[in-house]
C-alpha cells in the first residue's frame, strides 16, 4: 500500500470537487485533522475503515492488495492450497459413490460465472454445490455467491441429465484460526451451514439426511510434497557461525591441557 499515493488521490479528488476540508470532512465523518494528515500520507495511525468513508465520500473505492515472493508467486501460491481443499473434498464424495464436476462454468439468464465443484449423487438425486476457499474475508460477499449459485446449480447441470431432487450448499475451507474465529464472530450469518465436521462427512456418506448447508474445514499439509513448507511460510536454515581466531587458541590450548 503506497501511503504518500493514496493522500495525493484523496487530496485530488477532494480538489476535482471544490471541497474544502471541513466540507469532505462533514461528508464522511471524519475529522479534518485526520483529512488533514493523511492528505500528507500520514495515513498509518488510522484504520482502513477511515480510509474507506474518506473515499467513499468521494465515490471512489480502495483495493487492498498483497505481494509475496517474485510475480505471481502469491497467485500459483493460494491456487495451490484453493486445489488441494477441493481435491480433498472431491476424493470422499468419489469414494461414496458422488459424480463429481469441477470447474462447472454457466450463463444462464445473464448470469456469468463459475461453480468450484458439483457433486451429484445418483440414487438420492441429492446435488451439491460446493465454494472452495483458503480464507474467508468477505462474509457476505462469500455467502451471497454461494447462494446465487445453489439457486442456478439445478439448471448447470441440464446437459448432464443429472435428475436432481435437492439442492444443497457446501463451503469448504481450508483449515485455521483466523478462518473458525471469522466464523464465530458471524455465526448468525453462518447458521443454515450447521451441517459441519463429522455431520458434515457423514453427510458425504449417506444424503439422505436433512441438511441446509455444509460447512467443512480442511486441515492442508504444512509441507508440500517437496518437503517445504506451504501457505508461504519460508524455511530458513541456521548456519554455523565460524570460530573466531580467539576461540581456535582456546581450543588449541585446552587440547594441550588435556593431552
Amino acid at each position: 500500500m503506497d501511503d504518500q499515493r493514496i493522500g495525493r488521490v484523496i487530496l485530488i479528488l477532494r480538489q476535482r470537487r471544490g471541497w474544502r476540508q471541513a466540507d469532505l470532512a462533514a461528508r464522511s465523518g471524519v475529522s479534518q485533522s485526520a483529512i488533514s494528515d493523511i492528505e500528507r500520507g500520514r495515513i498509518d495511525r488510522y484504520t482502513v475503515a477511515t480510509i474507506r468513508r474518506l473515499l467513499r465520500a468521494l465515490d471512489a473505492t480502495a483495493v487492498l492488495d498483497v505481494t509475496w515472493g517474485g510475480r505471481g508467486d502469491l497467485d500459483r501460491l493460494m491456487d495451490a492450497d484453493h486445489a488441494r481443499v477441493l481435491q480433498a473434498w472431491a476424493n470422499r464424495h468419489r469414494q461414496a459413490g458422488w459424480e463429481v464436476w469441477n470447474e462447472a462454468s454457466y450463463s444462464i439468464y445473464g448470469e456469468r460465472g463459475r461453480i468450484d465443484q458439483l457433486a451429484f449423487h445418483l440414487p438420492t438425486g441429492v446435488l451439491e454445490v460446493t465454494e472452495g476457499k483458503t480464507g474467508i474475508w468477505d462474509v457476505q460477499e462469500t455467502l451471497g455467491r454461494l447462494d446465487a449459485k445453489v439457486r442456478l446449480a439445478s439448471r448447470v447441470v441440464e446437459p448432464r441429465g443429472w435428475r436432481v431432487r435437492r439442492v444443497v450448499g457446501a463451503l469448504v475451507v481450508a483449515d485455521g484460526t483466523t478462518v473458525r474465529r471469522r466464523v464465530a464472530d458471524h455465526e448468525t450469518l453462518f447458521a443454515r451451514y450447521e451441517t459441519r465436521g463429522r455431520a458434515a462427512y457423514a453427510f458425504v456418506r449417506d444424503p439422505r439426511g436433512a441438511a441446509e448447508g455444509l460447512l467443512v474445514f480442511v486441515a492442508l499439509p504444512r509441507t508440500n510434497r517437496g518437503g517445504l513448507r506451504r501457505a508461504g511460510q519460508r524455511r530458513v536454515r541456521l548456519r554455523a557461525a565460524p570460530m573466531s581466531v580467539a576461540g581456535l587458541s582456546d581450543n588449541a590450548s585446552t587440547s594441550e591441557h588435556t593431552a
